[in-house]
């Protein structure tokens, strides 16, 4: 392993048993510092977004989900929503225990996405705001120079995408909460507006890679990407419609 790839996957997975030999074996002067740094900042960020999952976290996501689907409901079904698309993401988890690969490109990157969530369904229920100083931080490990004050996240994670690195982020928006990633390298990716599976999906570039919005409703979309395009100091004339 060469000082590149050592720094490559020091983004991808700081706790790879390859890298604490590589740094021992002196591939960089500085090899062994960075590596404590991002371990450290690892722990951080663990101790940050510790959340228990409750056992049988799936059966009771579901028992929480009104029993008949054309029941008046006595508050906005906006409300149930992160807890339904939860049960909905570890139930097709269970289901689809092998993975399927789809093409390559921008559908590869929506495909690995979407089946991402189901790892984490915890974070849709997130309501607590991510502290600014941590937003910084994996904002500068991952390259993004940006104003972050404007960016309101609920979750935030450094997260393997397949082969890909992701920033993987929650925001709170009008019809439900707006899972956000940022994929470095993908700045190829094509802008997209699709549904997958039961997720609407956005892909855009942005920065040197690209972001993936995914939702139940697209129509928060325009609002938080026109907030991204903000915080990276460009204008850009959106043209869109919420389903």
């Amino acid at each position: 392993m060469n000082y590149t790839d050592f720094q490559r996957r020091l983004l991808i997975d700081p706790r790879s048993p390859e890298l604490a030999e590589a740094a021992r074996a002196r591939v960089g002067d500085d090899a062994t510092a960075q590596l404590a740094e991002a371990l450290n900042f690892e722990r951080r960020i663990d101790a940050a977004l510790a959340v228990p999952v409750p056992a049988n976290l799936a059966e009771r996501i579901l028992a929480a989900i009104p029993a008949q689907a054309d029941a008046r409901p006595t508050s906005s079904p906006r409300r149930w929503w992160p807890l339904a698309m939860a049960a909905s993401l570890v139930a097709v988890a269970v289901i689809s225990s092998g993975i399927m690969h789809a093409p390559g490109g921008t559908t590869a990157l929506i495909t690995a996405s979407v089946e991402h969530l189901s790892h984490e369904p915890y974070a849709l229920t997130r309501v607590d705001p991510v502290p600014q100083r941590l937003i910084k931080r994996m904002f500068t490990d991952a390259g993004l120079k940006l104003d972050s004050s404007g960016l309101a996240l609920s979750y935030l994670n450094r997260c393997p995408l397949d082969r890909r690195w992701s920033v993987h982020m929650v925001m709170p928006a009008p019809e439900g909460p707006v899972t956000v990633m940022y994929v470095l390298g993908e700045a190829k990716v094509e802008r997209m507006d699709i549904r997958h599976e039961m997720v609407a999906v956005r892909t855009l570039p942005f920065a040197s890679g690209a972001l993936v919005l995914l939702a139940e409703s697209n129509r928060d979309f325009d609002r938080i990407e026109d907030a991204w395009h903000q915080a990276a100091g460009e204008s850009v004339a959106l043209v869109g419609g919420g389903e």
